[in-house]
């Protein structure tokens, strides 16, 4: 075996792959030998997939017989979190700096417990820097890494299976013109990439081919290993209209499933299409590259070619590459090669500079890395140590003495040094007290991420329950938020002591027709600059405003003054203000609980004119769908009449008889008690 030889190792949602290959004379790569080893649902689950991961490496080794003693990983895409952001061109001496804060503000859990890396795509035409960030939790890194030495091999870099895509695709396909896109299905997530010149972008989108599996062993009441064997035999996507069903009631069964599953992702894809051309400046794709384990089920590139109208063709991974056609079954390879795209990127990342190259080895790791390098100084500094010691032994006489006269006069300096020590310890103390502050705002700021997913769950749910009403009395309907803000939040929680408000307010003017919701933003986030929500893959928002990766609209990656985005000004959301005030409060403000819920102030067309009950029904499905969310409290989450507080909300409108005025007063107003199952606690 030559020394010379390395492994790429794909670490799927649903599959492990890996593949050994060695650097060829004029700068390539050849493939020497590979194989694959399903992971089942249990490569899927947090829970399960270490010791999934180890049973599979362990059987794949032993079958192949990989010699290589060093190899390179992709983490799967749903266990990576990738988001581009933007920062302020400034001097280079300060980007570090600006890069390491979006790092913190995006990347949802704390920096010291993260394995992350960025890559700096470019300048924008408003003059910013873009930024690719990549995060991995380090428990998640480890894993990988231990997994890989218990079979022998150090793993010297840790890369994303989008980033190994894009290096694969760049490799193999580097004379296409035009723009060509790549659909990675995988087990649980898919990936959707875009190539243009030496402009590229990506998404991953959380669907993937375990959705058919899991619906159809639902529907069938099979364990999902039967089920998954069924689909790979007999799995089809369906074509409807013209096409015939099939007469087998299980393939009927999977067309079905597989359609909807792939109309769902088509819309997601399509989603990411139109931002790709909107907000990345792209060209409608004329080509698109089918990758990934679900890619070869049949009827799927039809189906792809008749919802996007474009040409459809299979990725190739060694269209650039060579392969030892000694040691490799080339029928074997051709029967997975559609999903070696990972694995071809990984190899080329060994050989040559390539266009997005990132590592995300924990720190831990790294720092043996460079350990390993270093031993061979350690061993001739620990030599020189040895000869060091048994020369000094013919001046151990000489040294002592010297020692004792050192202490002798260090006993006399130390009573001039007491007094600066002691007011070096009361700072040291004071710089802690602060820390503990500092890290306190951190928390505050990283919570906030989660207002914007409470905004985004309460607007997808007006608009279901506005489409419902629509449906069901055939009449618009409009339903919308008059106030936010957090109920029961008396004086003693911030007068005193140290709070947080998450005030709203303003959110919409009062009569205002439900049609024009979007024109409106609320105001800025006070005197800290808005912090957008985090989003994988830069994907864009759902109908209505806010750019990709922040839905809400809470002014992203710029920050600023205020924290309003100035090309947000017509978003859907921005939010309201968030005020800190400090001290030694009695209470502690526990924000969502059943104690202190949100209040939400909802106005609505009213509807008593079309039908006695449809108002209570308006307000009986909103709620409904709001529970059904995800985010609150199932059982807690409630409507109700509003305040006399509230109620003054409409005092001004009623004072005026315009006609324009009783227009507006053809509307309801009610309260919503809405609960998180997380609560937030600002303290």
């Amino acid at each position: 075996m030559s020394s010379k030889t390395f492994l790429a190792i794909d670490m799927g949602a649903g599959t492990l792959r890996a593949a050994e290959f060695e650097p060829t004379a004029d700068g390539g790569v050849r493939l020497v030998r590979f194989g694959v080893k399903p992971l089942g649902l249990e490569g899927s689950s947090e829970r399960s997939r270490p010791k999934a991961l180890e049973k599979a490496a362990s059987e794949l080794f032993e079958e192949v017989g990989f010699g290589s003693k060093t190899g390179v990983v992709a983490a799967p895409g749903f266990q990576v979190l990738s988001k581009p952001v933007r920062i302020p061109k400034v001097d280079n001496t300060k980007v570090a700096q600006l890069i390491k804060f979006e790092a913190q503000q995006n990347i949802p859990f704390p920096l010291e417990e993260a394995a992350w890396d960025h890559y700096t795509m470019g300048v924008a035409k408003s003059g910013e820097i873009e930024v690719l960030l990549s995060a991995l939790k380090s428990e998640a890194a480890n894993g990988i890494i231990e997994v890989a030495k218990a079979r022998g091999v150090n793993i010297e870099m840790i890369d994303t299976a989008q980033a190994a895509i894009v290096n694969a695709f760049r490799y193999n396909y580097s004379d296409l013109g035009g723009c060509s896109m790549v659909l990675d299905i995988g087990a649980k997530t898919t990936h959707v990439l875009f190539f243009e010149g030496e402009k590229f972008f990506f998404r991953t989108i959380n669907i993937g081919a375990n959705s058919i599996t899991q619906e159809f062993a639902t529907e069938t009441k099979m364990r999902f290993s039967q089920a998954e064997e069924i689909k790979l035999q007999k799995g089809l996507v369906g074509l409807g209209g013209a096409y015939a069903e099939p007469d087998d009631p299980h393939e009927a069964a999977l067309s079905k499933i597989a359609r909807q599953v792939m109309t769902r992702l088509h819309v997601q894809v399509n989603q990411t299409i139109q931002f790709w051309q909107k907000q990345q400046g792209g060209s409608a794709p004329e080509r698109l590259f089918l990758h990934g384990g679900a890619s070869i089920m049949s009827y799927l590139p039809e189906f792809f070619k008749e919802k996007l109208q474009v040409q459809i063709e299979y990725f190739n991974p060694f269209l650039g590459m060579e392969i030892d056609q000694e040691n490799v079954d080339v029928a074997a390879l051709e029967q997975v090669g559609h999903t070696f795209g990972q694995l071809t990127g990984l190899a080329v990342r060994m050989v040559a500079n390539c266009p997005l190259e990132m590592n995300l080895m924990p720190g831990s790791a790294r720092t043996q890395q460079e350990l390993q390098r270093k031993k061979p100084y350690f061993y001739a500094a620990a030599a020189c140590f040895v000869a060091a010691i048994w020369a000094g032994v013919y001046f151990n006489s000489a040294v002592h003495q010297a020692q004792e006269a050192e202490v002798e006069e260090l006993a006399q300096l130390s009573p001039k040094y007491e007094r600066p020590a002691r007011d070096l310890k009361k700072t040291i103390s004071e710089v802690d007290e602060k820390i503990k502050e500092a890290d306190q705002f951190n928390k505050w700021i990283s919570d906030r991420f989660l207002w914007a997913e409470v905004l985004k769950s309460i607007r997808v749910s007006m608009i279901k329950t506005e489409n419902s009403m629509k449906a069901q009395y055939g009449k618009q309907v409009g339903v919308w938020v008059a106030a936010f803000n957090k109920s029961d939040a008396d004086e003693e929680d911030v007068e005193g002591g140290m709070g947080m408000g998450m005030g709203m307010g303003g959110m919409y003017p009062m009569g205002m027709n439900p049609m024009m919701m979007g024109m409106y933003g609320m105001g800025g986030m006070g005197g800290m600059g808005g912090m957008g929500g985090m989003q994988q893959g830069g994907a864009p928002p759902p109908a209505g405003g806010g750019e990709p990766g922040n839905p809400m609209g809470m002014g992203g990656m710029y920050g600023g003054m205020g924290g309003m985005n100035p090309m947000m000004m017509g978003g859907m959301y921005g939010m309201g203000g968030m005020g800190m005030q400090q001290g030694g409060g009695k209470n502690q403000n526990v924000v969502g609980s059943p104690k202190r819920p949100l209040r939400v102030v909802c106005k609505a067309i009213d509807l008593q004119t079309i039908n006695p009950t449809a108002n209570i029904t308006l307000k009986t499905k909103l709620v409904a769908n709001i529970k059904n969310s995800g985010l609150f409290d199932y059982n807690e989450t409630k409507w109700g009449p509003v305040t006399e507080d509230e109620n003054v909300l409409l005092e001004d409108v009623k004072a005026d008889k315009s006609e324009e005025n009783k227009a507006r007063l053809k509307t309801l107003i009610f309260g919503l008690d809405i609960v998180l199952k997380e609560p937030i606690e600002l303290k």
